[in-house]
């Protein structure tokens, strides 16, 4: 064992963990930007990303750093050159202690509102492999041919119009090799919806959304384990996701705990 790693805490360890994960956060949003027209994603060399997928969420798209210490240089430099025209964009970073120089950048481009986002991770096993129930609730994987289904089903669980999900539902998106869509069904009517998207030893999870109507029934929990599944099946060990405030609960039920908090500046 190396002098070094002789010397490792339990806190390095951990970071060193979120620090994978949060690569592969980053590079799951950029493959899905290159599936988009007009897509992409760009990496200075000081770990921080311009992000254009032209999804209707500043979430997915903007100036995003994913290292530790976030560089102020290049994050004014890229959001300069390089911001989204036409959607709504973000400036993200690691952590919620922000250098003043980020934060005058921010309010530079009218990113005024500032926000917490939970990242959170989970340790896949063998449990994976039976899935909680919900009733006579049914996850299926499902295919680009029916991707009005699933624009359908994400506008209804999101509360929002068909057309600001289109991207979602591309047959480039729901047929890409390393990504999988899903709906959950319950006498024939969808309940939820969820999204996997595999990355080295990774799975994220994105999109579970679930109608008003369905929710607290555990929909939500078995479109997400369905994701966890498949990840675990096809050689995957961590999960990670961002979740909302009110989603941190039920994520904690299913194994998944608060890495780190990630701070974002929007419109």
């Amino acid at each position: 064992m190396s002098h070094y790693a002789s010397r490792m805490t339990d806190t390095d360890a951990d970071l060193s963990a979120v620090d994978t994960a949060a690569r592969a956060w980053m590079k799951a949003v950029g493959l899905f930007a290159l599936t988009q027209p007009g897509g992409h994603c760009r990496t200075g060399p000081h770990g921080t990303s311009a992000l254009v997928t032209g999804a209707p969420t500043p979430l997915l798209n903007g100036v995003i750093s994913t290292v530790r210490l976030a560089d102020p240089e290049e994050i004014a430099a890229l959001a300069a050159a390089e911001r989204p025209a036409s959607v709504p964009w973000s400036l993200q970073l690691r952590g919620t202690q922000v250098d003043d120089r980020i934060a005058a950048t921010a309010a530079g481009h009218g990113l005024t509102e500032r926000s917490h986002l939970p990242f959170m991770l989970k340790e896949l096993d063998e449990r994976e492999l039976t899935e909680p129930g919900a009733g006579q609730v049914k996850v299926r994987r499902i295919t680009g041919a029916e991707g009005n289904v699933y624009r359908a089903a994400l506008a209804a669980g999101y509360e929002g119009p068909e057309e600001a999900f289109a991207v979602f539902a591309a047959p480039a998106v729901m047929d890409h090799p390393t990504m999988r869509a899903y709906v959950a069904e319950e006498d024939g009517v969808v309940v939820a919806t969820s999204f996997g998207v595999f990355v080295d030893s990774h799975v994220g999870v994105f999109n579970i959304a679930v109608p008003p109507q369905h929710r607290r029934h555990g929909y939500g929990t078995a479109a997400t384990a369905a994701v966890l599944r498949d990840g675990y099946e096809v050689g995957k060990r961590t999960a990670f996701l961002h979740a909302s405030v009110l989603g941190v609960p039920l994520y904690r039920t299913m194994g998944f705990h608060v890495a780190e908090e990630w701070t974002l500046f929007t419109p």
